[in-house]
C-alpha cells in the first residue's frame, strides 16, 4: 500500500469577503482566528488509487468539484470517481458556493476561484507524496461533543436540545504509517461546527482537534470528516442539567476548545489501543439520481412576500424573478469507497440528518460504514420522510436558504435509499 497526504492554507485577508451560516449578509470579516484548510489523503492499493479530501467550508459546489475531477485525472492518473470531497462544514469560512442566498454568506468568485486551485493543488501534492506504508482503523464513543437539536417531547417541533433524540457519539480513527511514522490520522464525527458566530475565520472545534492531534503526534497530518449532523448541533446549553427544558445559547472560543478537545483526547484513545488493519483491494463508485422538489406556490404567493430584509423576503424575491426557471428537481450524489476488505465510506451530498448514517450501517451490515454528509455537494438538508409531518428548521426553515423554497418531496427519503441499493 502506497500513502500520500497534504495540507494546504486557505486562509484569507481579503475584507471583502463574507462567512457563510448563520443567515446574516452583513457579517463583517476581521481577520482569521485560526487557519482554515484543505487536506488530502490519497491511498494506493493493488493498482487502485482513491483520495479523501477535507475543507473548511459550508459545503463544496457540487458544479465546481465536478470541473475538478478531470482536472486532477489528468494530472494524477486518479478515476474522476475515486476522488471523495467532504467538507467540515464550519460556519466561519468564505461561502463557495454558487446557487445559494447571499443570507448564508455573499459568494465572492475571486475568493472560489482561488480555493478550488488551492484544493487541485492539495490532491497533486497527496498524489507526489505516494510512499509505502500501512493503514489502520479503530473507533470509540466520544461522548459530550453533539446533541439533537429537534425537540419532540410536546408533539411539535421546537429548535432545543433533544437528549433522546437520535445523534451518533462514535469518534471513528484512521491512522497511515509510513517508515515507522505516524504519517497522518483521519478523524471523524458528526455534529455542526456552528458554535460560534463572530466574525473571524476559524475551523470551528474541528480545526481545534485537529491542531491537538497533530500537537501529540508530531509530523502526522490530521484530517477532520464531517458525519451526517443536519440536525445535531454542538452542546452549548444553558443550563445541562436539565437538557429537556433547556435551551441553545451562543458559543465561545473556550468551547470550540472544549469541544475539539474532546475528539482529540477520543482519537489518542484510540491510536493509543489496538486497531485493525486495513487490508484489500480499493474500489470506488459515484452514482447520480433526480431527487424530486415539492411543486411550486403560484406566482403571486412569491409576490405578495418579498418585501422586507428577512431570508424569507429574499427567497421570495428570487423565486419570483426566477418562476419559469425553477426545476422540478435536482440531481443527487452519492458515492461509495471500500478501503480493503472490511471499511467503506459512503459520501452523501448536502445537510444530511444522522438517521442516514444508521440507513447505511444496515445496507452493509458486514462492513464498518462511515457515512459521511456535506460530500461532494451542498444542496440543502436531506431529511426523512417522518420530519415533513412536524416541520421545523432542517425540513422547511432551511429550505430559504438553499433557494428550495418548498423543500424536498417527503418522498426522497425512499428514492435515496432504493438507489443507495445502486452502491452494493
Amino acid at each position: 500500500m502506497k500513502i500520500g497526504a497534504s495540507k494546504v492554507c486557505t486562509s484569507t485577508t481579503d475584507p471583502e469577503v463574507r462567512l457563510a451560516g448563520f443567515g446574516n449578509p452583513k457579517r463583517t470579516f476581521k481577520g482569521m482566528h485560526d487557519d482554515i484548510w484543505v487536506r488530502a489523503l490519497v491511498l494506493e492499493n493493488e493498482g487502485k488509487t482513491v483520495a479523501i479530501v477535507t475543507g473548511d467550508a459550508l459545503g463544496f459546489e457540487g458544479q465546481r468539484i465536478e470541473e475538478i475531477r478531470p482536472i486532477v485525472a489528468e494530472k494524477t492518473g486518479l478515476s474522476v470517481d475515486a476522488i471523495l470531497f467532504n467538507a467540515s462544514h464550519t460556519h466561519s469560512a468564505p461561502n463557495v458556493m454558487r446557487g445559494q442566498s447571499e443570507k448564508i454568506g455573499r459568494y465572492k468568485a475571486e475568493y472560489a476561484d482561488w480555493f478550488y486551485d488551492r484544493v487541485v493543488e492539495a490532491i497533486c501534492l497527496a498524489y507526489a507524496d505516494l510512499e509505502e506504508g500501512t493503514l489502520e482503523m479503530g473507533s470509540t464513543e466520544c461522548y459530550g461533543v453533539g446533541v439533537n437539536r429537534r425537540r419532540m417531547t410536546t408533539g411539535a417541533y421546537e429548535f432545543a436540545p433533544y437528549e433522546a433524540g437520535v445523534r451518533r457519539d462514535e469518534a471513528f480513527i484512521l491512522r497511515a504509517t509510513c517508515g515507522g511514522r505516524v504519517k497522518a490520522i483521519l478523524a471523524k464525527l458528526t455534529c455542526h461546527p456552528s458554535t460560534i458566530g463572530f466574525d473571524y475565520g476559524s475551523g470551528d472545534w474541528p480545526g481545534v482537534a485537529r491542531r491537538i492531534i497533530e500537537e501529540r503526534n508530531p509530523g502526522a497530518i490530521a484530517l477532520f470528516t464531517q458525519g451526517c449532523c443536519g440536525n445535531i448541533r454542538v452542546r452549548t446549553v444553558k443550563d445541562p442539567e436539565h437538557l429537556d427544558t433547556t435551551s441553545f445559547r451562543g458559543g465561545t472560543y473556550d468551547d470550540i476548545e472544549h469541544f475539539g478537545g474532546l475528539l482529540a483526547d477520543a482519537a489518542q484513545k484510540v491510536l493509543d489501543g489496538k486497531m485493525e488493519p486495513v487490508t484489500g483491494a480499493f474500489s470506488a463508485k459515484k452514482i447520480v439520481f433526480d431527487l424530486p422538489l415539492q411543486d411550486k406556490s403560484p406566482k403571486e404567493a412569491y409576490a405578495a412576500n418579498m418585501d422586507g430584509d428577512s431570508l424569507e423576503a429574499y427567497c421570495n424575491r428570487w423565486y419570483y424573478q426566477h418562476y419559469d426557471e425553477l426545476p422540478a428537481s435536482k440531481p443527487y450524489t452519492m458515492q461509495r469507497i471500500d478501503l480493503g476488505d472490511r471499511l467503506t465510506l459512503i459520501g452523501m451530498e448536502g445537510e444530511v440528518v444522522v438517521e442516514y448514517e444508521y440507513h447505511m450501517d444496515r445496507l452493509f451490515p458486514d462492513r464498518k460504514v462511515v457515512t459521511l454528509g456535506y460530500s461532494n455537494g451542498n444542496p440543502g438538508y436531506v431529511c426523512t420522510a417522518e420530519m415533513y409531518k412536524y416541520g421545523g428548521y432542517e425540513p422547511a426553515g432551511s429550505t430559504v436558504c438553499y433557494f428550495l423554497r418548498e423543500g424536498w418531496k417527503p418522498e426522497s427519503e425512499q428514492i435515496i435509499l432504493a438507489n443507495a441499493q445502486r452502491l452494493k
